[in-house]
């Protein structure tokens, strides 16, 4: 579910992007952004997320007892991607309305998805090699990153399924754009997942396979 968000930044935020205005003005200055340059963000975001999460997010959790586990860093992480395409969601039907947006607006669900990213990937990737036996971490890794493409290959789904002309008349029946339907359906399916996978946490029993022998 994470990856089917994630990885459409590079395809579907862009072709949102277009449709903004790209000037940008800071501090009196004025300048043109190209839509495929939001991509800058995440690196750059990741570089400044991960410091803040280690050093003043997690033990402020800590201070209030909460316990940033990996497991409820991976489900705050997938709603967190949610929330970022619920903005983008919004984003677009003001585009649709015909409102004038900037590309600055796209900062903020760039800002959510990438806060995921560091909750989900780096804290997944560890994770499962963790509780993977020494046997089985090479599978498990092989794995994770087939899920990357179960995410997209889903992502083709859902977008095929669309084109499905009782489906586009039925969203246009609601009154909303097809691209920004879309947009709301992916972030109620990692909603979805999240309350899933989060359920399933509370039951899952920690082990330790980090250096291939159970303690």
């Amino acid at each position: 579910p994470f990856w089917s968000l994630f990885d459409q930044k590079a395809s579907t935020w862009i072709v949102q992007a277009n449709a903004m205005t790209t000037q940008v003005s800071i501090f009196g200055w004025s300048f043109d952004v190209i839509p495929a340059q939001m991509q800058a963000l995440n690196p750059l975001l990741v570089m400044i997320l991960i410091p803040v999460n280690n050093l003043l997010l997690f033990p402020m959790l800590r201070k209030l007892g909460i316990e940033p586990s990996p497991l409820r860093r991976m489900t705050a992480g997938i709603v967190l991607s949610a929330a970022a395409w619920i903005v983008v969601g919004n984003l677009q039907v003001a585009l649709d309305a015909g409102d004038p947006v900037s590309i600055a607006w796209q900062i903020a669900p760039y800002a959510l998805l990438t806060l995921g990213e560091v909750l989900v990937s780096a804290t997944g990737l560890e994770f499962a090699y963790s509780q993977a036996p020494a046997s089985m971490k090479g599978v498990i890794m092989a794995l994770w990153y087939l899920a990357v493409t179960v995410g997209n290959l889903w992502v083709l789904i859902v977008n095929a399924s669309v084109k499905n002309e009782s489906v586009v008349s039925y969203i246009e029946g609601t009154g909303m754009g097809v691209m920004a339907a879309q947009m709301y359906f992916f972030a109620g399916f990692a909603l979805l997942s999240a309350l899933a996978f989060g359920w399933y946490a509370t039951r899952y029993k920690m082990v330790d396979h980090y250096r291939g022998t159970a303690a």
